[in-house]
């Protein structure tokens, strides 16, 4: 077995992965600081924060022979024999000279600026840093810039990381980032009337570790130390990437990239980060209503349940036929739970698939793995990256239900006609969506084809307006589920929001008319009835699954046991907040 030597400890080197210093002494708990290095993008060294001495020894003899010099981490791989000192006298003074120089020309701003609590300088600047600094010189003081319709760069800040221009270069391949001038005079800055306007923009903000990349639409609006983070997914495109939902009061403030390397590895779309807006959308519904006479008007939440009920039983104890349209907005929970309910009040009733908007094509970025790499680059594994036209969360996972249920999946406009044909005496619509779906004159066409109809939805839309009962349901943000992306990965979300005033999330609204006792329901408990009844999603047995998720009709994961399931890199920048709690020294400036 390879293994490598670590500040005197042996350890084994996991089988058949590829790791730089950096990585591997993370995997055993030891932290080699760094600014410039990212495991997705190519290896410059430029920071010298993760210098550290490095050694080998030799397998027949036991002899160590160090390199007399300080090497970086991020360019020295694991491997056999491989021996890494990071915290000797000598590693430990150079760290502290680089942090000095590293703050020379840096501002001490921290009061107003929007990275302080989760700035990479406070944090080392504490741990590896010194108090005191010996420059007496002028210092440069360079510009505050705009270089994106919705970025911010602070120059003075800059510690040349310059890990948002290969970003530009690697990942996007538009290159608008580039530096400019040389030496102290260096500085990052665009191509003069070229903004940074690709549809990947915001992640150059994730990527700066000290502040001088800034979201304008984030801006002196938080302070990220009252920010609560949730594991959420985003719901914009049917990529389903891993996002962090943070919010304060009752508000969402913005949404950033969670690492899963099977699905967005760390980036995100901007139009899937600015998408949280919809979640404080004032517009929402904020009460259930129900037609009295020809008038619709609020009610109280039991009325509007008791109504809708009453009348989809007695439209099915007289015959009629009942329509169900279940969005692909909804979690696979809330679909299996309405599929259940109309098929529980009728077997003959007709479930159909929602509306799936589709807009323009797929848009691929697919890293350059050879620009900028030089010497043994192999613990780089960058992936590509989808924005999909299918702009919806879970069109696999409601087919998934539809199919067990009825055996077949009806699109939307397939039912349309048969509504307009005056097939159906009964239409239970919900849709979710962030967008309107239809105009009026469609919405009129559908109600003028059936005689009841209820809507279960988030905005007053023309259809809601000509409901006979409209039920108010949760956002995205409001309710925990699982959905299934385009490539059928199964991945759960939590809720980030409690449910606003005069709404319920759609899980407890299907309980309630499909009389289901026992008070809220747990999607987790949903989940697992609903893996043990459809093969389709074994794999979520227990209601339970992995961290990246699963791929549908895979076998159940086994569940990690303490100590044997190895620790993701998760870059220091791209970590949830209860992971950053864990770095040494980082506590007292959080």
């Amino acid at each position: 077995m390879a293994t490598i030597l670590i500040n005197g400890q042996e350890y084994p080197l996991p089988e058949g992965e590829k790791l730089n210093a950096i990585q591997a002494a993370q995997r055993i708990g030891v932290e080699i600081p760094y600014y410039c290095w990212h495991p997705s993008l190519s290896v410059v060294a430029n920071c010298r924060m993760c210098e550290i001495e490095v050694g080998s020894k030799d397998p027949k003899t036991g002899e160590i022979r160090m390199v007399p010099k300080l090497v970086p981490g991020c360019q020295t791989p694991a491997k056999d024999g491989t021996v890494l000192v990071t915290d000797s006298p000598k590693v430990v003074e150079h760290q502290r000279m680089i942090m000095e120089l590293l703050l020379l020309n840096h501002p001490l701003d921290c009061p107003v600026c929007d990275q302080a609590g989760e700035c990479g300088l406070q944090d080392y600047s504490y741990s590896n840093g010194q108090a005191v600094h010996r420059f007496v010189e002028e210092r440069v003081v360079n510009p505050r810039k705009e270089v994106a319709e919705t970025i911010q760069l602070n120059a003075d800040r800059c510690i040349m990381c310059t890990r948002c221009v290969r970003f530009t270069r690697e990942i996007t391949h538009t290159g608008e980032l580039q530096v400019i001038s040389r030496g102290s005079h260096a500085e990052i800055d665009i191509f003069p009337g070229h903004p940074v306007a690709n549809a990947l923009a915001g992640n150059v903000v994730d990527l700066c570790p000290v502040g001088a990349l800034l979201d304008k639409d984030f801006l002196h609006k938080q302070r990220v130390w009252f920010l609560s983070k949730h594991d959420g997914v985003c719901t914009r495109c049917s990529t389903g990437c891993n996002i962090s939902s943070e919010e304060n009061r009752g508000e969402i403030w913005r949404f950033k990239p969670r690492n899963n390397p099977l699905v967005n590895d760390y980036w995100i779309c901007d139009e899937g980060r600015y998408s949280y807006k919809s979640a404080n959308d004032p517009s929402l519904l904020t009460a259930m209503y129900a037609r009295i006479g020809n008038e619709l008007g609020p009610v109280l939440t039991d009325q509007a349940l008791k109504s809708a009920g009453q009348e989809l039983t007695k439209v099915a104890s007289e015959g009629g036929k009942i329509a169900a349209v279940i969005s692909p907005f909804l979690t696979v929970e809330e679909a299996y739970l309405l599929a259940g309910y109309i098929k529980g009040l009728s077997p003959d009733a007709v479930l159909a698939l929602g509306a799936v908007p589709v807009v323009g094509e797929d848009q691929t970025f697919t890293p350059d793995k050879v620009k900028g790499r030089n010497g043994d680059t192999s613990f780089l594994d960058p992936k590509p990256f989808t924005i999909h036209a299918e702009k919806c969360p879970n069109r696999k996972g409601v087919e998934a239900v539809l199919a067990h249920f009825q055996g077949e999946v009806i699109d939307f406009n397939a039912l349309t006609g048969r509504i307009a044909a005056g097939e159906f005496k009964a239409l239970y619509y919900t849709s979710g969506s962030p967008d309107l779906w239809a105009d009026e004159e469609a919405a009129r066409s559908l109600r003028s084809g059936v005689s009841y109809l209820v809507v279960q939805d988030t905005l007053v839309t023309p259809l809601a307006q000509l409901a006979d009962v409209v039920l108010a349901s949760a956002t995205f943000a409001e309710k925990a589920g699982s959905y299934v992306n385009a490539d059928g990965r199964l991945q759960y979300a939590e809720a980030a929001l409690p449910p606003r005033d005069g709404s319920l999330p759609d899980l407890d609204i299907l309980a309630i008319l499909g009389g289901r006792s026992g008070g809220p329901v747990e999607s987790s408990a949903v989940l697992a009835e609903l893996a043990a009844k459809i093969p389709a999603f074994g794999v979520a047995a227990g209601g339970k699954l992995p961290t990246y998720g699963a791929l549908l009709g895979d076998a159940p994961a086994p569940l990690p046991t303490n100590g044997d399931a190895p620790t993701p890199f998760i870059d220091a920048w791209s970590k949830t907040r209860a992971q950053i709690g864990t770095r040494s020294g980082a506590g007292a400036t959080r």
